[in-house]
């Protein structure tokens, strides 16, 4: 009897949505194989690339920092910046080395092995993909998402993902050249995203991974100049409400496959990606991290989660993205107000409720609050700003 997590995708069937992102992970056969064992859905391997520049190991720079951007050591906390720059591929010479013993340990241990493309000439994601396919990986990623752009004479990464044009070439070039499924990895830095993965949609492109990481910058607090040196690639889980909104946007606007990315860290996390529209779920950060335990773990909590909810990986897909209420439809929200508990607000002495009702709905009376349920809008700061946990909502006015 199939897991609940198992999920058919792309034509192939994925013993669970989670994914290893393309990452350093799957840089040797070593590290693959202990990923590939602890049970995720897939291993992405690292990108091949026809950038000299991005060919050198050196390169490689990672800052992992709290949410108050002081630096980690030790352990990790639940949330946190990932930045990195350099990210450092590999030459397809150099790929086609070790490719072989990756999709032998892929095919031993039950896991997809979906290759990664990230080249800056035409002629080159075309040779690439086409010896990609020879060598027998299921899928292919295009990367047009990595924050690195510059390192090429031509465009790279999201150099390419800013052009519906230039993406929309190469995918059709790559989608002519070979005959398994083709992924578009995109990037968050595009003013319309529904757009380009409709455009892609037209030209025949079967999924969209949604998304890379944002390019960001750190200052050194101490020598005030920048980590790392420069601007890098910056995600982590706080990614992960902005990578929802995304999926859900390109789950509601086509009929693309969805491979959601950039947030994910828990059970719970890969979860939401699916109630969004993702069909598969990419995690690169916290799999880095923690390690392959760490994946195992969760691919555990995953069938635990769905065993709880009563469902499964394919029933969960999407069901949120199709109750979004729009901007355009706000007023189809049902009203709500405010309701207290004054009991609780007596023993308040601070009562910052008073100075965060901005539509003047609350107000000091007798040494407790009262409430003026014609003025509240229902917008419920007073619920987070309440240190007694004394108001609730309620819907009507």
């Amino acid at each position: 009897m199939p897991r609940r997590s198992q999920v058919q995708a792309l034509g192939l069937t994925f013993p669970n949505p989670i994914l290893v992102a393309s990452t350093d992970i799957a840089r040797s056969p070593q590290q693959f194989e202990a990923f590939a064992k602890s049970g995720v859905g897939g291993i992405i391997c690292k990108s091949v690339t026809d950038a000299a520049a991005l060919q050198n190991d050196s390169i490689a720079r990672i800052h992992i920092t709290d949410m108050h951007q002081r630096p980690v050591a030790g352990s990790y906390p639940d949330s946190y910046y990932f930045f990195s720059r350099g990210g450092s591929m590999l030459s397809m010479a150099a790929f086609e080395e070790k490719a072989p013993e990756l999709l032998a340990l892929a095919a031993k241990h039950g896991t997809v092995a979906i290759g990664s493309i990230s080249a800056s000439r035409l002629e080159n994601w075309v040779a690439y993909a086409r010896r990609m396919e020879e060598l027998g990986f299921a899928a292919l990623e295009l990367n047009f998402g990595n924050p690195h752009g510059e390192a090429a004479d031509g465009k790279l990464g999201f150099l390419i993902g800013q052009s519906p044009e230039l993406c929309v070439q190469i995918a059709r070039a790559v989608m002519d050249a070979v005959h398994i499924p083709v992924i578009a990895k995109l990037t968050p830095q595009i003013s319309d995203l529904v757009a380009l993965t409709k455009a892609l949609e037209n030209a025949g492109v079967q999924a969209v991974t949604v998304m890379h990481r944002f390019q960001g910058l750190m200052i050194d607090p101490d020598t005030d100049e920048p980590i790392l040196g420069g601007w890098a690639a910056i995600g982590g889980p706080w990614m992960k409400p902005i990578s929802l909104a995304n999926v859900a946007k390109v789950r509601r606007a086509t009929g693309l496959t969805v491979l959601g990315g950039n947030g994910a860290d828990t059970a719970r996390d890969v979860y939401d990606f699916l109630l969004s529209g993702a069909s598969l779920v990419e995690i690169g950060s916290s799999m880095m991290l923690r390690g392959p335990e760490c994946a195992r773990q969760l691919v555990a909590a995953l069938e635990q989660l769905l065993k709880e909810k009563n469902t499964t990986a394919a029933d969960a897909l999407g069901r949120a993205a199709q109750h979004i209420v729009t901007y355009k439809n706000l007023g189809t929200l049902p009203p709500r107000s405010s309701q207290l508990e004054e009991d609780l607000c007596r023993t308040c002495a601070e009562k910052p409720c008073l100075q965060t009702c901005y539509f003047g709905a609350l107000h000091s009376q007798d040494g407790t609050v009262r409430h003026d349920s014609d003025s509240c809008s229902g917008c419920g700061l007073c619920t987070h700003t309440c240190p007694k946990n004394a108001v609730t909502m309620k819907l009507g006015g």
